[in-house]
Order: C-alpha cells, then sequence, then structure tokens
C-alpha cells in the first residue's frame, strides 16, 4: 500500500503541474501544446499505468477507498476509470508525438517521399484521434469532463463536444 500512496502523491502533484502548464497564456493563444506539456502528460501516464498495476492487489471497493481516504486523484472512482484514462492518455499521447513528426517533416524534408510519410503520418494521428473517441464514450459527460480535467488535457483537442461530434 505504501507504494500506492506514492503514486497517488505523484499523480497528483503531476496534475497540478500539468494543469499549470496548461494555463500558460502562450498555450491558451495558440491553442497548441509544448514540449514541457507533452513531457508531464508522458510521465503522468507512466505513473498512473504504475498505479493499474498496483490497484491489481485491490479489490474494487478496496480501490474506491483507497482513492477516498487520501482524498487525491477522486476522479479515479474505480478501476475501470482507471483503465479507460490510461488508454485516453496512451492515445493522446501518441496523437501529439505523431503530430510534431509531422509538424517536422511539413517543415523540413522536401524530398520525394516527404508526402507519402505525411500522408501515412496524418493517417496515424486521425487513427489515434479516432480510437480515443471511441475509448472516450464507455464514460458520460460529466465523467469524462472531470476526468480531462483532473488530467490536464486541453479542451481545445479533447472537450466533449469535439470528441462527441459527427
Amino acid at each position: 500500500m505504501p507504494k500506492f500512496n506514492r503514486l497517488l502523491v505523484t499523480l497528483d502533484m503531476l496534475s497540478q503541474d500539468i494543469v499549470d502548464e496548461l494555463n500558460l497564456p502562450e498555450i491558451q493563444q495558440n491553442e497548441k501544446i509544448s514540449s514541457h506539456y507533452l513531457k508531464l502528460i508522458t510521465q503522468y501516464w507512466q505513473a498512473s499505468e504504475s498505479l493499474q498495476h498496483c490497484a491489481n492487489e485491490l479489490t474494487e471497493k478496496g480501490f474506491s477507498k483507497a482513492i477516498s481516504e487520501k482524498r487525491m486523484c477522486v476522479h479515479l472512482v474505480n478501476k475501470k476509470v482507471l483503465l479507460i484514462q490510461n488508454r485516453l492518455l496512451e492515445y493522446a499521447i501518441e496523437y501529439y508525438k505523431t503530430n510534431i513528426r509531422i509538424d517536422e517533416l511539413r517543415d523540413v524534408d522536401f524530398s520525394e517521399n516527404a508526402d507519402k510519410r505525411f500522408d501515412l503520418l496524418t493517417t496515424r494521428a486521425i487513427k489515434y484521434k479516432s480510437q480515443y473517441k471511441v475509448v472516450a464514450r464507455a464514460l458520460n459527460k460529466i465523467e469524462y469532463q472531470r476526468l480531462i480535467k483532473s488530467v490536464g488535457l486541453p479542451k481545445f483537442d479533447w472537450g466533449w463536444d469535439t470528441i462527441i461530434a459527427p
């Protein structure tokens, strides 16, 4: 249980750092994430994956009780939400990494194969966003909004209306 508690504290601290990073004026104005944000959200995802492994030892009731007693990561009402959170973070991170590669390719590579790579990367980004949407629909609107606020996913990319829109 001590490792579980340490991971909750880590997630809580990273969450605050992520939210602070998202509130920076340049991110709000440009609606584009920074490399520091991507680093923080990746660390959060890795800690969350570790929490999931620790949670395997707990019952559903024990997990919920541990979360409510610590008053950290309260958006994780059960193990299912933790699993969904991890999956959503994985897709969001891969989406951002792919978009960074697309931007680099667009700005630097003017070779014959650049168009093919650009198309492949664009398809990959669309796939990650699509997979994200499928998993996000496992939550209702309130649960989803609580999760993205707690985790620090920007509304300009991952808001409920953006995800549920046809």
